[in-house]
């Protein structure tokens, strides 16, 4: 496994910074100036990419009879599925426009590839990476096509569990690609359910690299996530949560996604390193703070020094007060005023 994985212009790492991705792969409602949109809201957010996805119904689905039920702004609604995914579709022209308008404003575009039709569109638009999703663990035959093409794979995990993720690991070695990066998501309300430890585990049990895929607009995980270890954040977005549609009350306005943005990068700056290193702050304030070896009272030149005319006060300039029983039973070669500090050279 890869420890970076090069996508365009963006290096994915251990000590890189976040590879931030808006999920917009249904709200974006399938209009192409909203998905322009949703690209302007990326690019202007300092995000680095957006996810769509690829649907191809007849691929997919064998009972065209089932119902979705999902919640909107204005209260739940049911559709049947099928025909709701049949107009969640763009044209392959569509696609050219929408990458060649991602690519104008320097977003990576990217999409979830569920079937055969996906990759074929995938590859005609020449996109850098794909996205897999949770529901399709088992489908060999796609992941074996994917994997052959040697591009980066982000992978959901959510409904998985070790072994069958490492048997897709394995599918990849095999095919000769080393560049997946494991994404963390849940499909609960429940947080004892949401694991976020799957992240560190992930990466030393796979020698992986990590990420997490928010299921809502809600931070709490995201800001745990980074500090688990995770290289990418998926985050949703919509352009109002007013659209119609399903996963607009779950998604981040553009002002709410560009605050977003601006606090995840900070959690990863703050994260800092394995070691104890105080800020420029604290060093300015330790000279101000910490304590030197003073006189406690006026000493006369000559006088044996005990601990009770000592004592340690600030500021930190001077014989540290660690130091003071060195002091003890040495003579003074001044006279000291009380308070002055004490230096090395004035005992004998």
């Amino acid at each position: 496994m890869k420890k970076k994985i090069q996508i365009r212009n963006r290096t994915i790492g251990e000590n890189q910074p976040l590879f931030i991705i808006a999920e917009c792969g249904v709200t974006c409602n399938y209009d192409l100036n909203i998905a322009k949109d949703l690209i302007d809201v990326v690019r202007e957010a300092g995000a680095d990419a957006i996810k769509f996805i690829f649907w191809f119904p007849n691929e997919i689905m064998s009972d065209r009879t089932i119902t979705y039920t999902y919640e909107t702004i204005h209260g739940t609604k049911s559709e049947n599925m099928y025909e709701m995914l049949c107009k969640l579709r763009f044209t392959l022209n569509e696609w050219h426009e929408l990458k060649a308008y991602a690519d104008e404003k320097a977003v990576i575009m990217f999409c979830t590839v569920n079937s055969p039709g996906g990759i074929e569109f995938a590859e005609a638009i020449s996109l850098e990476a794909y996205k897999l999703s949770s529901w399709d663990f088992n489908y060999f035959p796609l992941w074996r096509k994917i994997a052959s093409l040697g591009k980066p794979m982000l992978i959901d995990t959510g409904p998985v569990n070790t072994v069958e993720v490492a048997k897709v690991i394995q599918l990849m070695k095999d095919a000769g690609n080393d560049q997946h990066i494991l994404i963390h998501c849940f499909h609960t309300d429940d947080p004892a359910e949401m694991n976020m430890r799957s992240i560190p585990y992930m990466k030393y049990a796979f020698n992986s690299l990590a990420g997490f895929s928010s299921s809502d607009c809600n931070d709490e995980t995201d800001i745990m996530a980074v500090s688990l270890g995770a290289v990418v954040l998926e985050k949703r977005l919509t352009m109002s949560r007013e659209l119609p549609g399903h996963h607009h009350i779950l998604s981040k306005t553009p002002k709410e996604f560009e605050s977003y943005v601006k606090m995840i990068r900070n959690v990863q700056a703050a994260l800092g390193v394995n070691d104890l290193r105080p800020s420029e702050g604290d060093l300015t304030n330790r000279k101000k703070w910490f304590r030197h070896i003073v006189a406690n009272q006026d000493i006369p030149k000559g006088t044996k020094l005990t601990a009770d005319i000592l004592e340690g006060k600030r500021p930190e300039k001077g014989i540290s007060p660690e130091y003071l029983d060195l002091l003890i039973e040495t003579k003074t070669k001044r006279d000291l005023k009380c308070n002055e500090a004490i230096s090395w050279e004035d005992v004998e």
